[in-house]
This record gives C-alpha cells, sequence and structure tokens, in this order.
C-alpha cells in the first residue's frame, strides 16, 4: 500500500481493507465490521479518524477467519451408496460449496472420521465417505461393513474461509485430529509454521 502525502496513514488502511478484500464494495465491509457506510466514508476521506482499537478490530473482522456452523450432528439415513450425494445435499443446504472441517459419526454419536473440505463440503465428504471404513473386525464378524457410508448415521460441517497463505481448515484439521485420535483416520495431520510468499525475496529464512 503507497502512502498518499495528502491523506492520513489510518484513512488509507481502511480503504486498502476496502478495496482488497471486498472490491471497493463500503456497504459490504460496513456490513462485515459492523458499523455504518457513512462512518466508513468518513474515514476514508478522513474527517474522522479511527482509534488504534477500531483499526485492530476493522483487520480482524475483515482478514481472520470467523468460523461458523454449517451442520451439527444432522442425521443421514443411507439405505445404499447412491443415496449419499442426496443426503448431503439436504443437511448442508446452501453451504454445499464452502471450505472447512466436517466429522461422521457412528450411530453412538462417536467420531469415527474428521475431514477437511478445501473445495467444498459436498464433494469432499462424499467422496470420504465412499472410502474405506479403515477399521478391522474379528474374523467372526458376518458381514462386517467396508465403507463408511455404512457406518456414519450423523454429520456436523462447520465453515472455515480459506484465507491467502493461510490454511486455517488444514490447521483445525490438524489440531482436532491430534486432540481425538479418530478410529478411521490413520494420519493425525502436522501442526506447521505458515510460510511467506515465495517470490518476497526479502522474507527471511526459517531456521
Amino acid at each position: 500500500m503507497k502512502r498518499d502525502a495528502g491523506r492520513t496513514f489510518e484513512s488509507q488502511l481502511v480503504e486498502y481493507l476496502v478495496d482488497s478484500h471486498f472490491d471497493g464494495d463500503r456497504l459490504a465491509f460496513a456490513e462485515q465490521v459492523g458499523y455504518y457506510k457513512g462512518q466508513v466514508d468518513a474515514w476514508i476521506s478522513g474527517r474522522t479518524k479511527p482509534q488504534k482499537a477500531t483499526l485492530r478490530w476493522l483487520m480482524s473482522a475483515t482478514i481472520a477467519p470467523e468460523f461458523r456452523v454449517a451442520a451439527e450432528f444432522q442425521h443421514v439415513d443411507f439405505d445404499a451408496q447412491n443415496e449419499i450425494m442426496s443426503e448431503l445435499r439436504r443437511v448442508l443446504g446452501s453451504h454445499q460449496d464452502k471450505s472447512g472441517v466436517y466429522a461422521f459419526y457412528d450411530s453412538m454419536c462417536s467420531v469415527v472420521y474428521i475431514g477437511k473440505a478445501s473445495k467444498g463440503f459436498l464433494a469432499e465428504m462424499y467422496q470420504q465417505l465412499k472410502g474405506s471404513l479403515g477399521i478391522t473386525f474379528p474374523k467372526a464378524v458376518w458381514d462386517a461393513p467396508k465403507s463408511r457410508w455404512q457406518v456414519v448415521r450423523y454429520v456436523s460441517a462447520y465453515e472455515i474461509p480459506s484465507v491467502d497463505h493461510l490454511d486455517y481448515p488444514r490447521h483445525v484439521e490438524s489440531l482436532v485430529l491430534r486432540l481425538s485420535k479418530p478410529v478411521g483416520n490413520k494420519i493425525l495431520g502436522s501442526l506447521q509454521r505458515s510460510a511467506p510468499p515465495k517470490d518476497h525475496g526479502e522474507a527471511r529464512k526459517k531456521s
């Protein structure tokens, strides 16, 4: 963001947030951060100056992800594999294409599997429900289930917006996996530091 000698840093910062994250839509920005559009206009014009605490809030509300419930312990009934997609559409509603973390539960609401949806809940949950259950049963168990959809009776999904350079869905998934260790997850996930963009030549190397 280039400094304009004729304007304050605060007014330029607010304008930058509006332009870079809301395509210049001041009303959408105002609704996101909880202020009136007139107040946003006053900040950008320089008629008023936001306090430091307000600036921190504006940046947090714009950049930091806010988690939302897409579905929570929603009952699903898969009598056959060809019913998976329709059941998922029913419980996800308008959240089908959102990113985030989801969980599958058995009939006793015990966690069977936790996953990350980076390309939309519907597609990734559908693929994982068709996947192998990953549980070994005693040989005496007759007709043991082999796929996840055969044992899953409840699903939850939580929206976690993607942010440039910071894979929040992956971090949340890894943290939950390491805490809960579901029986259907073989890899518990790793917690790694986020790296600066590769084209930033001035970024210091990690030690």
